[in-house]
């Protein structure tokens, strides 16, 4: 296969760390790249490099004349006007209905795409970068964190789709289950170096961790051989006749040092309890009839629930149907529309937000911003305890938040989060952006802690780990799924393939929704012959339309009145066509 980019001796360094030390490689056609690392690690900065986002301090890339790159970038800002449509097309150059045709494998639909892009919730926002990235039919992608905010079915989408996908790709996520489903291979960056893998993500950590042990192994022994040498020079060293032997003996100590090698075990990892004040048994939270949204519009109506003292609840459901409206109505944040929800009148409630943007001032240092949130009567060694719990130590402590990475501002925000003694937490998103370890270690803490947990997150691993309690927001209402994660996502995707794959058998005794699915199906074939004729014709008024315009470019100075007259007859079929196209997937959209 042919390869599409090479990168030769990289070197990146910010301040006195070096976070790419003379990295190289190739990405060849079809690679599917999973690119892992601890937060800070370089992974961001490797893609922006890539992308030519960032320069390097050393080395070059080399894009191949027949690649084409498609990025996707975490923290890129969509229009505030205008609709969806028009700027997947004015930016990408394609025809509207082949957006439109293209946004809809992700689940946006008609209503979506008129809408302003920065007015989406976030995971329609990530649906809209990623077919705006697709539209320019790139060969090699680079994905940073593609998974951040989608909900469970877009991820599982999302996955399909990459799995087929012809092109390479290099992706980069905090979903371990979906690095394993989606990459071949899979990269490490650590020390600054970067190990390639020729196998997936769960095949790659069990040879690391027998490379790891066998290191550990060849450690010991060498530790064992230098301190019986050390033994020998200490007791002989003195004695004139063997002060040779002890000079020859610490050489070899010497010698024996530079052979000890590290483990990638012995990086630091995020470690830390969750503070919560003594908690008695009894509901934490009744809600009778709550409902919530914006603007007195609500989108979630008559939530009827009670939730225990101590429980880890998770709340799950499609994108843009009020998850995180009811985390900031039970926070306090936004006031409910109708109904109550009273909390036990001992609550204290710590409130995670899924944008770093809204709690984190880049100015501030890491230290300010958690000297900042710390308790009025917390010392100095608290607020230093709780920065080393989540690896902010010496320099880093003085690094301005604008400068953290994604998974850096995540550390500082639950650390602030656990400076305070809180009994609930109310968590939207906590584990965008960190890296698997201490995704790890979150969960964990989050299950020994006594108190009460709302969270809502579409990390499988952690949702795994941690709830023992689901609801489920789906048109407009709430219900409690009473099965575990791991079932509702089994569930779910169950339900999207039945939905997707529609079977033709029903039972007899429902020969009247037979019936009515029978006319729906006719109609919808219909309905999409006719838009294959649309896009059959459209097809052939582009290639038209090319030709003249190649003649134009060619022939500047020709006089043409003709093909100048057919030119806009074309270019207003076009635009006809597009609106009739449109109209089409509007009523199969509605069917």
């Amino acid at each position: 296969m042919r390869p599409l980019l090479e990168a030769t001796g990289l070197v990146k360094i910010y301040g006195r760390q070096k976070v790419l030390d003379k990295v190289s490689f190739v990405i060849s056609e079809g690679a599917h790249i999973g690119l892992i690392g601890r937060n800070g690690s370089g992974k961001t900065t490797l893609l922006r490099i890539l992308a030519g986002d960032e320069e390097c301090d050393g080395g070059d890339v080399r894009q191949m004349p027949w690649a084409r790159l498609g990025v996707l970038r975490q923290h890129d800002l969509l229009p505030e006007t205008g609709t969806t449509i028009a700027f997947l097309a004015d930016g990408s150059g394609r025809p509207e209905w082949e957006c439109a045709k293209l946004a809809a494998r992700f689940g946006l639909c008609p209503a979506e795409l008129q809408k302003a892009p920065a007015s989406l919730s976030g995971g329609y926002q990530m649906r809209v970068k990623i077919v705006r990235m697709l539209l320019d039919r790139p060969t090699l992608l680079l994905l940073d964190e593609p998974m951040n905010y989608l909900d469970l079915p877009t991820l599982l989408l999302l996955e399909e789709f990459l799995k087929d996908y012809p092109g390479a790709f290099v992706m980069t996520s905090h979903d371990r289950e979906a690095m394993q489903n989606i990459c071949a291979s899979t990269w490490e960056i650590e020390r600054a170096m970067l190990s390639e893998f020729p196998g997936d993500l769960e095949t790659y950590l069990d040879w690391k961790e027998e490379q790891a042990e066998f290191v550990r192994r060849t450690n010991k022994r060498l530790r064992r051989e230098m301190a019986d040498a050390q033994a020998f020079v200490d007791r002989f060293r003195a004695k004139a006749s063997l002060a040779t032997r002890a000079q020859s003996k610490m050489k070899h100590i010497a010698k024996l040092r530079t052979q000890l090698r590290q483990t990638g075990t012995d990086l630091p990892t995020a470690a830390f309890r969750i503070p919560c004040p003594r908690i008695t048994s009894g509901p934490a939270v009744v809600c009778d009839g709550l409902s919530v949204g914006y603007g007195g519009m609500a989108v979630v109506r008559d939530i009827s629930l009670d939730i225990p003292r101590g429980a880890k609840v998770g709340v799950v459901g499609e994108n843009g149907r009020g998850k995180s409206t009811l985390l900031k109505t039970l926070a306090g944040i936004l006031p409910a529309i109708d109904g109550t929800y009273k909390w036990w009148h001992h609550a204290d409630i710590g409130y995670f937000s899924q944008l770093s943007e809204d709690t984190l001032s880049p100015d501030m240092t890491v230290l300010q911003a958690l000297t900042a949130a710390a308790p009025s009567d917390a010392s100095a060694e608290q607020v230093l305890a709780a920065a080393g719990a989540f690896l902010f130590r010496n320099d880093d402590l003085e690094k301005p938040c604008r400068v953290l990475s994604g998974g850096e501002r995540a550390r500082v925000r639950l650390a602030r989060l656990i400076l305070r003694a809180h009994n609930v937490l109310i968590l939207d998103e906590p584990t965008n952006h960190l890296d698997v370890e201490t995704v790890e270690v979150l969960a964990g803490a989050l299950k020994q802690y006594p108190g009460t947990v709302v969270v809502v997150s579409h990390a499988r691993t952690f949702m795994n780990a941690l709830v023992d309690r689901l609801y489920e927001i789906r048109s407009g209402s709430i219900r409690h799924y009473t099965g575990t994660y791991e079932e509702y996502v089994s569930d779910l995707t169950a339900y999207s393939e039945e939905v997707s794959h529609a079977s033709a058998d029903v039972a007899d005794e429902r020969i009247e929704a037979n019936k009515e699915r029978k006319e729906r199906t006719a109609v919808l074939r219909q309905l999409r012959r006719s838009q294959e004729r649309f896009e059959a014709r459209m097809a052939a008024v582009d290639k038209e339309k090319s030709m003249l315009l190649a003649f134009f470019f060619e022939n500047p100075t020709d006089y043409a009145p003709d093909k100048a007259m057919r030119l806009a007859e074309l270019n207003d079929e076009l635009s006809s066509l597009e609106k009739e196209w449109l109209a089409v997937e509007e009523k199969i959209i509605l069917a």
